[in-house]
Formats: C-alpha cells, sequence, structure tokens
C-alpha cells in the first residue's frame, strides 16, 4: 500500500478496536508528510458566510455584498484552504483525470455531510462538456457516488466550466442551472456541495434557484476555500 499522492510505502496495523468491533477498516491513503501540507481551516474563526480563513466569525465584504444583493447570505463550511498543496492535488484529480484521489477526502466530506444533516444533499453539476472530456464529477467522487441528484442541471447552453473563466467572468456568469423539480425542495432544509469555493457565483446561482422555489434552508460544503 502507497501514498496516493507521493507514492511513499504506508505502514498500516490492525488495531484490537478494529478486530473486536468488526467495524469497516479505513486504511491510509496519504503519508503523513503529504496530510500535512493540506491546511485545515478552523471553523471557529471563519466567515461564517463563505469560510474565509480568519475572519473573526463576522461576514467578510465578499458576504456583505452578496447579502446586499440577495437580502440573504449562505452559510457555508469549508475544510481546507486553497493553498499549494490543495491547488496540485486538484490539478492531478480534476485537470489530469487521476480518479483514485478521490479517496484522500471522501471519508472527511462525506461525514461533514452528515454532521450538517440536511433533508437534501445537491451536487453541483458539471457540464456535459466536462463530463464528455473528464468522465466524472468530482463532486460525486468526493461523495462517494455516481450518480447525480437530477435535480440541478446545467442548462444545454452552458458549455465553459468555472475553472476555465477569470474571476470577473465567474462573477458575471448568468445563470447556468435549472431547477428540474422545484416542488422537491419546498421547506426543504438543503446542502449545496461544490469542491472549491472561489467567488461564490456557482453557489448562488444554485442557492437562488432553491430560494426561490421555496427552500427552507440553504447552506452549503466544499472541500476548499
Amino acid at each position: 500500500m502507497n501514498c496516493l499522492l507521493c507514492n511513499a510505502p504506508l505502514a498500516y496495523r490492525l488495531t484490537i478496536p478494529d478486530l473486536v468491533l468488526l467495524r469497516p477498516i479505513q486504511p491510509p491513503v496519504l503519508c503523513q508528510r503529504c496530510r500535512k501540507q493540506f491546511e485545515r481551516i478552523d471553523s471557529a474563526t471563519a466567515c461564517p458566510g463563505c469560510g474565509r480563513p480568519k475572519n473573526g466569525r463576522r461576514l467578510c465584504p465578499e458576504c456583505q455584498r452578496w447579502h446586499q444583493h440577495y437580502g440573504w447570505h449562505l452559510r457555508h463550511t469549508a475544510l481546507y484552504t486553497y493553498n499549494e498543496a490543495m491547488r496540485d492535488f486538484m490539478r492531478r484529480y480534476k485537470f489530469q483525470g487521476d480518479y483514485r484521489l478521490r479517496q484522500v477526502f471522501q471519508g472527511e466530506l462525506s461525514r461533514q455531510v452528515q454532521t450538517l444533516a440536511a433533508d437534501l444533499v445537491i451536487p453541483i453539476p458539471v457540464t456535459a462538456t466536462t463530463m464528455a472530456t473528464r468522465g466524472f464529477n468530482q463532486v460525486l467522487g468526493f461523495l462517494g457516488t455516481e450518480e447525480e441528484s437530477g435535480l440541478l442541471v446545467h442548462r444545454a447552453g452552458e458549455k465553459v466550466a468555472q475553472s476555465h473563466k477569470t474571476r470577473r467572468q465567474r462573477l458575471h456568469t448568468p445563470q447556468p442551472f435549472e431547477l428540474t423539480n422545484p416542488v422537491a425542495v419546498r421547506g426543504k432544509r438543503v446542502l449545496l456541495v461544490d469542491d472549491v469555493y472561489t467567488t461564490g457565483r456557482t453557489l448562488y446561482h444554485a442557492a437562488s434557484l432553491i430560494h426561490a422555489a421555496g427552500g427552507d434552508e440553504i447552506i452549503s460544503l466544499s472541500l476548499a476555500r
């Protein structure tokens, strides 16, 4: 068994609780050296609107602007900063298509989804062009499933992925999504899940559709910020 990022050998020993409790065994997929390169965000000192680290639990200027625009703001949780290690990870996972790397954060993200306890979990979908070229939705990989919820879909004309746009282009992107069954979100606590929170534009596009359809509470989660 080797580290998925640097290929260093990994040592793993079964513990007595592993054997006695017959619980699912989850051997490590990263070595300690690689694991330490990722910087966890302390939610106690992060912006409650976007997860920006070390913002002192107050809305950052960007989230204040979103609130002014919509009259409400998301409550977002981000697990890690988008540092150099995370940037390299995303390059290998998303853009080079190394699907094995979904395992690196799969357990953490799935546990956070359970902690947030939403009625509906809606992963942000990728464009048809991205699916055709990459072959998978990176968010679904983190969540341990290959099935789209089908509630939120890209409009047929949307072909350019957000990762290929500048910050200005992201912020001025027209609504790229459609909500296929608005009744399904009415009165529900909805969790939107994405891989990286950059400007917030993607999540707010999705959230605005759910809000307009009568969603009771909309929260969001990303691996990185």
